[in-house]
């Protein structure tokens, strides 16, 4: 027979899986947004260059989103962590949280060059200056 406490233990272990899964869902979609945005900002990406730049791009969308999320644990709970190794041996140490966003960020700076290096190089425009007569004039006075 099933007792009412391992009937609300199996509730609570379905809606941790429910929770997950929403989760899960939520950050796909976060991502997919991302890839879209940064498609957009790459488009001028040579055709054949592009098919190559595809899974950098979705590697920095996956990479932002993360951080972002990264970014609300440190804040929430800092950089460091308390730990203990054995009976006397404890102490503070970088949290992990905050190891992998120093790593998500230079990975991310990384892919992020190698998508702006596949960006057609802009062509430099020549200003031609117009004569406004300012040079005239202040050449022309006699304080100066």
């Amino acid at each position: 027979m099933v007792t009412p406490e391992e009937i609300e233990e199996e509730a609570m272990h379905r809606d941790e899986k429910a929770d997950s899964i929403s989760q899960y869902l939520e950050k796909q979609k976060r991502v997919k947004k991302e890839v879209a945005r940064l498609k957009r900002l790459f488009k001028e990406i040579d055709e054949n260059k592009k098919k190559l730049v595809l899974a950098t791009i979705d590697d920095v969308a996956f990479m932002s989103i993360t951080m972002q999320d990264l970014r609300e644990n440190i804040i929430r709970d800092g950089t460091t962590a308390e730990y203990k190794n054995g009976e006397n041996q404890y102490g503070t140490k970088q949290s992990p949280d905050a190891q992998l966003y120093l790593q998500f960020s230079q990975k991310q700076t990384q892919a992020m060059k190698i998508l702006q290096d596949c960006l057609p190089k802009t062509k430099a425009v020549e200003v031609v200056e117009k004569d406004d007569g300012f040079d005239e004039f202040v050449g022309g006075r006699e304080d100066v």
